[in-house]
């Protein structure tokens, strides 16, 4: 049996998070201006998005739109992926901004403030990414997004799983119990 939680979208945005951990990495030996490598992001987002096909076909999240409007959503991301990377003026972040806006939708689909949150913070990176043109600040945007999106992978993981729980040192059976009993003292008048 399946069981159906929007927290088992934690592992697809750890995936988010690693994908703009290794774009940092790649902005700074790449001297691009900006931080942003268009091509990276293309191809690091089709691989990320068919793991986490992967992964959501075996554990899903909610769903709680119709089929079509996902498979819409995934098909203009992809279209606008590839659109994106081509323009010029976005200086490499336009598949930046896509991911970003279509976070927001699937937000949106999902019912959750917590991914429309991620999405909105992942296009206003994008937005500064594709305005300044320094490494230092693009590469810092990218860590920036990745620590974003792996605080929601965090967040979507307790809700699916809970908080670690401390484990008791003590008898099970004391549990609820927060007085000695003395059983001298039950004899006594």
């Amino acid at each position: 049996m399946q069981t159906r939680h929007v927290g088992n979208n934690w592992v697809p945005f750890l995936g988010l998070s690693l994908m703009f951990l290794l774009g940092a990495a790649i902005s700074m030996v790449t001297a691009r201006g900006n931080g942003a490598n268009a091509a990276f992001f293309v191809a690091a987002s089709l691989v990320v998005g068919a793991l986490s096909l992967a992964w959501l076909w075996k554990n899903p999240s909610w769903w709680l739109a119709p089929r079509n409007h996902y498979l819409y959503l995934a098909g203009g991301t992809v279209a606008a992926l590839l659109l994106s990377a081509l323009l010029p003026f976005l200086n490499g972040a336009g598949p930046w901004l896509v991911l970003g806006i279509g976070l927001m939708v699937y937000g949106r689909f999902e019912q959750l403030r917590l991914l429309i949150t991620v999405g909105g913070a992942m296009t206003l990176t994008g937005f500064l990414a594709a305005v300044i043109h320094a490494d230092v600040w693009g590469g810092a945007l990218h860590l920036l997004t990745a620590g974003i999106v792996a605080f929601a992978a965090n967040r979507l993981h307790v809700l699916r799983h809970g908080r670690r729980r401390e484990t008791l040192d003590s008898d099970p059976g004391f549990i609820g119990s927060f007085e000695e009993f003395d059983p001298n003292e039950a004899l006594r008048p």
